[in-house]
């Protein structure tokens, strides 16, 4: 049975798995005062054993061996999903326009810490940066959804953005895009296509990975390409896991 989740039900899961972060993090930033944002948790014989966010049209899956994947396919389909992210080892019945899959890594590095000045930017040179790297897999969200919601995360101290500069200009950034208590996920990794291959986002990365676990709390990344899986794993990073992102499943 799916019911709606306060944060007794959410926190009653205790663990620092990257796609409940994603959940949990959503929950202590936004709780459940407006109506852009949902939370559900899955009941099997008085045991919880999944757990459901929604950011506007966009859900977040926790699921476990003995979650109801056919209820959770129904639920997602007459909730009227735009997009779906889930770990790869469950398969959910639903047709989709588009798949995105990839890897979730966690920071296993030694502690690192840059040497180079770094710094956190204002918010709108950090997505004009952002757009100057959109791809296929990457999309910058609406720039007034994105001021809004990395305003009110920063208020509340959970979004962590580092930068730096190179002659003056904005060139590489990363920052948290999910956080909790016990771990935080990194993303909006980004560097300018003319200040390349000068290292810059493996500096950041692995200064701000190192900063989470230094702090005790687990680092994950979500990679949805062969060559940043590489990068990430270059960067002291370890595969953990698989996803799935569907778009506009019905």
């Amino acid at each position: 049975m799916i019911i709606e989740a306060d944060r007794e039900k959410l926190t009653a899961l205790h663990t620092t798995d990257p796609f409940y972060t994603r959940i949990l993090s959503l929950y202590e930033s936004y709780g459940g005062g407006y109506d852009f944002v949902g939370y559900w948790v899955q009941e099997t014989e008085g045991r919880t054993v999944s757990a459901v966010s929604r950011f506007e049209d966009k859900f977040s899956l926790y699921l476990t061996k003995d979650s109801d994947l056919e209820e959770v396919a129904a639920f997602l389909r007459f909730q009227g999903a735009g997009a779906v992210i889930t770990d790869s080892r469950y398969t959910l019945e639903l047709m989709s326009e588009q798949v995105i899959s990839g890897q979730v890594l966690r920071y296993a590095g030694e502690y690192y810490n840059s040497e180079s000045e770094l710094y956190t930017p204002e918010i709108k040179p950090l997505y004009a940066l952002l757009q100057s790297c959109e791809s296929d897999i990457f999309r910058v969200p609406e720039y007034m959804s994105f001021l809004s919601d990395v305003t009110h995360r920063r208020n509340l101290n959970k979004c962590a953005i580092m930068a730096t500069d190179v002659g003056g200009a904005l060139a590489s950034a990363v920052m948290t895009v999910s956080e909790t208590e016990s771990a935080a996920i990194l993303g909006a990794v980004a560097t300018h296509p003319d200040f390349r291959r000068r290292g810059l986002s493996r500096e950041l990365v692995k200064t701000l990975a190192s900063q989470i676990t230094s702090q005790g709390r687990a680092a994950y990344v979500f990679s949805a390409s062969v060559a940043n899986t590489r990068f990430y794993q270059n960067s002291g990073f370890e595969v953990c896991a698989d996803f799935t992102e569907l778009i506009k499943p019905f």
